[in-house]
């Protein structure tokens, strides 16, 4: 993470007015993401707090100086004050470091509190670039919904990256689970040591790669079974072949499959009993 210097024109639309009423705040995320993107600013203004104290006095500032409030709720506010939206948000953090350090892409690492500004160590690279580059993840589909909003834009993923996201959203479904990272070492027990997501671990215990591997081996020789049995009995008609026959051989075809996944099933059980 890295800091600097910086003043901007948020210093007058509302930061220094914290700060001259002793309220302890910053502006994060995608606000400044399309600010240094010179991209069209229409996402609110997110304020954050490093606790309830500072959240209140905040909501009572804007109250009694023609904020006008438009939503309001366990998680925030929301207010409009001097002809701009603000967010109000109740994610309490120590400092715009720690806050930021929580965003889902790099490209929103970006927090300021009318003296410095605060940003990820490759933030404004990726940023040039319009690269969504995965940086933590709270609740996958979450994220997912970023994901779109930011396509619009003309954000894209690389492939590694999708993966990334692929795999949470199928183990937060599989888990049953209200939020995971794969960036939290030991949060949950679905990695393996170092967090590979190629060496992810399903609920039955075999590494998901063997598994997949297993059922294709398991689907390809019941189907090559079935379309044998198939051919074998068309070849025993002597009086040619109809639809009944057809149908009949197709059956043979789906037995010799649905064997075949039996068996892959069975071989993964065993498996994971070993493994247990």
């Amino acid at each position: 993470m890295k800091k600097k210097p910086f003043k901007s024109e948020f210093n007058e639309l509302i930061l220094d007015d914290m700060s001259r009423n002793n309220i302890k705040c910053w502006i994060a995320g995608g606000v400044l993401r399309d600010y240094f993107a010179k991209d069209p600013m229409v996402t609110d203004c997110d304020m954050f707090f490093p606790n309830e104290e500072e959240f209140i006095k905040a909501r009572k500032f804007l109250k009694d100086n023609g904020g006008l409030t438009t939503w309001e709720s366990e998680n925030g506010m929301k207010v409009n004050y001097k002809d701009s939206t603000f967010d109000l948000v109740k994610f309490y953090a120590n400092s715009p470091e720690e806050t930021i350090d929580k965003f889902d892409f790099t490209v929103s690492q970006i927090a300021i509190d009318g003296d410095h500004i605060y940003y990820g160590d490759t933030t404004f690279d990726d940023l040039k670039e319009k690269k969504l580059e995965l940086r933590y993840i709270t609740n996958p589909l979450s994220t997912l919904k970023r994901v779109l909003s930011h396509y619009a834009k003309g954000y894209k993923m690389l492939e590694d990256e999708i993966l990334k996201l692929y795999t949470d959203v199928f183990v937060m479904s599989d888990y049953k689970l209200d939020a995971v990272s794969p960036y939290q070492e030991g949060e949950i027990i679905r990695l393996m040591k170092k967090e590979r997501y190629n060496n992810y671990v399903s609920v039955s215990g075999v590494p998901d790669v063997e598994v997949g591997k297993i059922m294709s081996r398991g689907a390809y020789l019941g189907v090559i079974a079935g379309l044998i049995g198939s051919y074998s009995y068309l070849g025993l008609l002597k009086d040619g072949t109809k639809k009944k026959d057809l149908f009949i051989a197709g059956a043979i075809t789906l037995l010799g499959l649905g064997i075949g996944s039996y068996w892959s099933a069975r071989v993964v059980d065993k498996k994971s009993k070993i493994k247990k």
